[in-house]
């Protein structure tokens, strides 16, 4: 088991949106992944940032307290503390 987490990406971009109310701050470009639910964390985040290059996917061990500010450049991924960051993904992904 790996004890590699937080995996962190860039700075915080503060917005008003999370999910699909953000869609229009990038047009044609995926905001929600809820068939990731469940995904490899590793996995899931090659997936998001493959789909949507202007956002980064952090994860973290489940349990783990964020701030409740919505970043439109992140996608968050909770993966069992024990399995940080191979486990499946416990969250629905979104950006914010």
């Amino acid at each position: 088991m790996s004890n590699s987490c937080p995996i962190l990406g860039p700075r915080c971009e503060l917005c008003n949106c999370s999910g699909s109310g953000c869609q229009s701050q990038f047009p044609g470009l995926k905001v929600e992944w809820p068939e990731l639910k469940g995904v490899s964390g590793l996995q899931a985040k090659a997936t998001i940032e493959n789909d949507n290059p202007r956002v980064t996917a952090f994860i973290y061990p489940e349990g783990v307290y964020l701030p409740s500010i919505n970043c439109c450049n992140r996608v968050v991924l909770y993966v069992p503390a024990d399995d940080c960051p191979n486990g499946p993904v416990l969250n629905r992904p979104i950006v914010g």
